[in-house]
């Protein structure tokens, strides 16, 4: 029995195609923009909560990036996020420096977002506790985090750059042609 061919496209949902023009519309030419997602992603897989907004506006400025997509990109690292994500640049991060002796990473990382009691600490918290991780987590997480974070954000800059260069082609062609039919 021979298949039917779909020759009716399939529209992608309501929000998410406002979300995806609204990205579309983003100031700043395709490489501002992708340049502003790479540090967005690379500066979300640094241990430095608190501040990572703070660094990613700074280095889109000096690199005259997308502010703002840099900022969204940020919150990759969000409570939900950061337990994993730190999990693992503290192990790629470890691979580089060799361990001392048996850590209970998982535990110690958790502390940095949680009390004993389950209870979400403050930014000023987490900062503290983060510091008081010490040298062997510390430097590993770091050495891993710009590792992970390098490779992250160059994928994220290529994949941005397609993904902006192709949609605002499409839309200026799609526009182009309503304005010819009216």
């Amino acid at each position: 029995m021979k298949r039917q061919s779909n020759t009716r496209t399939r529209r992608p949902h309501p929000r998410l195609r406002r979300t995806y023009e609204w990205i579309l519309r983003f100031r700043g030419s395709p490489k501002q923009v992708a340049r502003g997602m790479a540090i967005g992603v690379f500066v979300a897989f640094t241990p430095l909560q608190g501040f990572q907004m703070i660094l990613a506006v700074i280095l889109a400025t000096v690199t005259s990036s997308n502010r703002a997509v840099a900022i969204a990109a940020v919150w990759i690292t969000n409570p939900f996020t950061m337990l994993p994500i730190y999990l693992t640049t503290y192990r790629v991060g470890r691979f580089f420096v060799p361990a001392s002796g048996p850590i209970d990473v998982k535990k110690r990382l958790l502390s940095v977002l949680m009390d004993e009691n389950g209870e979400w600490l403050n930014v000023a918290q987490q900062m503290r506790e983060l510091l008081a991780l010490g040298t062997d987590i510390l430097i590993p997480l770091f050495i891993g985090g710009v590792i992970v974070g390098l490779a992250a954000g160059g994928i994220a800059y290529f994949l941005t750059l397609v993904v902006i260069g192709r949609g605002r082609r499409y839309l200026r062609v799609h526009r182009k042609a309503r304005s010819i039919e009216h």
